[in-house]
Order: structure tokens, then C-alpha cells, then sequence
């Protein structure tokens, strides 16, 4: 019974989520045959966008790359930035149009990673010294702008993706300049990461929540183990891993699952070499680290079973 209840929340947040009404579920349901051959053919238009962006921004990449070194400061700022924002500006132009819409995602993430280059490029060919970290705050802060307020009038989840590596960027040059602790840095970042992803989860771009969930997971846990790595309050990475499979049960995400589990087998395996490798009782660590191994895995996947999958 719970499971039905937590699936019935699951679809009605979907729903609100893409403003799907009733009538267009009961629709879906009544019409499966028609939404199968939908479904076939927008992944099919979906697939060749995704190919075609790839072999255009592969035609660009070579073109750039063959003659980079006969192209004066104007011509390769131009090549990269001008190309960036064209792609940019065509990306927003699709959505305006059904026919043309899937195209968009190609030419958006063309635009992220060809207009960055280009301001990387303007300010190398241009500047006149100074912290090279000051120009990534400046490109990241003209990105977050860009793609942030893209989002807010689009809403397409590509944007959101880039508009969170941007931000991350952002901040993390900042605090450097600040002088803020490495770890202090990773420990915010990872912690902001999380809380975004849950955000994410629960909006309608949840397909990218995984990714974010995992790096946000990954940067804290080694940021909290290099501060606490060789002192006395050690075991706290240790705690941080259990807490992160609690953590994957109340926000039921297989993610911070294998993130929390994997860490904390790594842990157990660092610390027996650490202070077991060269004693007799060596073997039975091993042997001990086997049990766990498989109590770990064990419990794993019976918080997925009880606590995600069947709530997905």
C-alpha cells in the first residue's frame, strides 16, 4: 500500500512539474498504440539532433584546429566567441518553432563550450596579465548570466546543466581569490551541489540530477576526507559515508547509494592497509574486509529494493 501511495506522489509531481493535466494522462492511457509510435519517433528525431550537432561542432573543432596558426587575435576570437553566441542565438531561435525544437540541446551545448573558449581566448589575446582566475570569474559569471536567465524563460534542462557547472566555476574562483581553505571550499560546494540536486529532483529537470548529485557527493567526501585524513577525528569520513546511505534512503537516490558505499568500503580498505599491512593479524583483516564487503553490498541493495526502487 505504501508503495502504491509513494508512486501516486511520484506521478502527481510529474505532473505538476510539466503541467500535464488529467485529461492528457487519461489520453495516454487510452491511446497507448499512438503514444508507442510518438515515443519511437521522438527518439529517432531525437538521436539524429544529437548526431548532427556532434558531426557540425566536430567540423568546427577540425576547421579551428587546421588552421589556429595562420588566424590573427580578431579571426580566433571571432571563430570561437562569434560561433559560440551564433549557436547560442539559434538554439533560442528553435524553441520558437515545434518543428525545430530538438535541435536546440545540439546547438545550446555547442554555445556552452564554444563561447567560454572564445572569452578564454579574448582575454588571452587582449589582456594584459594579471590572475588568470580573474578570467575564469568573469567568463563564468557572463555564462551564468546568460544561460541562467535563458533558463528562467525557457526552462529546458540543458540550460540548467550548464547554468550549475557555471556557477560552480563562479565560486570556486572566487573563494580561491579569497583565499578560503581548499577544503572549507570543496566541503560548501559539495554540500550546495547536494541541496541543488534535491531541488533538481523535484522540478522537471530531474534527468540531470544524478550527474550533480554524484559530483556534489564525490567533491565532499574527498574534500572532508583531505581535512580529516591522518588526525584524530578520522573516523568522521567515516561517519559521513553512513550518513550518506541514509541520506540516498530519504531523498531515494541510487546515487548517493553507491556513492555512500563505495566510500565506505574504500575507508575500510584504507585504514586495515594503513594499520594492519605489516602485523600478522593482516589476513584476518582481509577476512574481516571480505564480511564486510558483502554485509555492505547486502544492505545496499536491500535499502534500494525497500527504500528506492520501489518507490521510483
Amino acid at each position: 500500500m505504501l508503495q502504491k501511495e509513494d508512486a501516486l506522489q511520484d506521478i502527481v509531481l510529474l505532473a505538476k512539474s510539466h503541467n500535464i493535466t488529467l485529461d492528457e494522462i487519461a489520453s495516454a492511457l487510452t491511446n497507448s498504440q499512438a503514444q508507442l509510435a510518438q515515443q519511437s519517433s521522438g527518439i529517432l528525431s531525437k538521436l539524429f539532433g544529437y548526431i548532427g550537432g556532434i558531426f557540425v561542432f566536430a567540423g568546427i573543432g577540425v576547421f579551428i584546429s587546421m588552421y589556429w596558426a595562420d588566424f590573427g587575435s580578431a579571426a580566433r576570437v571571432i571563430i570561437t566567441l562569434g560561433t559560440g553566441f551564433i549557436a547560442f542565438i539559434m538554439g533560442v531561435i528553435c524553441l520558437t518553432d515545434k518543428k525545430y525544437e530538438r535541435a536546440a540541446t545540439s546547438l545550446f551545448l555547442m554555445a556552452a563550450i564554444l563561447q567560454p573558449t572564445g572569452i578564454l581566448v579574448m582575454l588571452q589575446e587582449y589582456s594584459s596579465g594579471g590572475d588568470p582566475r580573474v578570467g575564469l570569474i568573469f567568463m563564468a559569471i557572463y555564462m551564468l548570466i546568460q544561460q541562467g536567465a535563458t533558463l528562467i524563460a525557457k526552462g529546458r534542462t540543458v540550460l540548467a546543466f550548464s547554468a550549475i557547472l557555471f556557477g560552480c566555476i563562479f565560486f570556486a574562483n572566487l573563494f580561491d581569490v579569497w583565499d578560503m581553505n581548499e577544503k572549507l571550499i570543496g566541503v560548501v560546494i559539495g554540500i550546495s551541489l547536494l541541496c541543488i540536486s534535491y531541488a533538481l529532483n523535484q522540478s522537471r529537470h530531474l534527468a540531470i540530477a544524478p550527474f550533480w548529485y554524484f559530483v556534489g557527493a564525490m567533491i565532499l567526501m574527498w574534500s572532508v576526507f583531505e581535512a580529516v585524513e591522518s588526525t584524530p577525528f578520522e573516523l568522521i569520513y567515516l561517519g559521513l559515508s553512513a550518513f550518506m546511505v541514509f541520506l540516498s534512503t530519504y531523498v531515494r537516490s541510487r546515487t548517493l547509494l553507491l556513492v555512500g558505499t563505495l566510500s565506505m568500503l574504500i575507508y575500510i580498505g584504507y585504514y586495515t592497509a594503513k594499520h594492519f599491512a605489516n602485523t600478522v593479524g593482516w589476513p584476518i583483516a582481509l577476512v574481516m574486509i571480505g564480511i564486510a564487503l558483502i554485509a555492505l553490498s547486502s544492505l545496499a541493495v536491500r535499502l534500494n529494493n525497500k527504500y528506492i526502487k520501489s518507490s521510483n
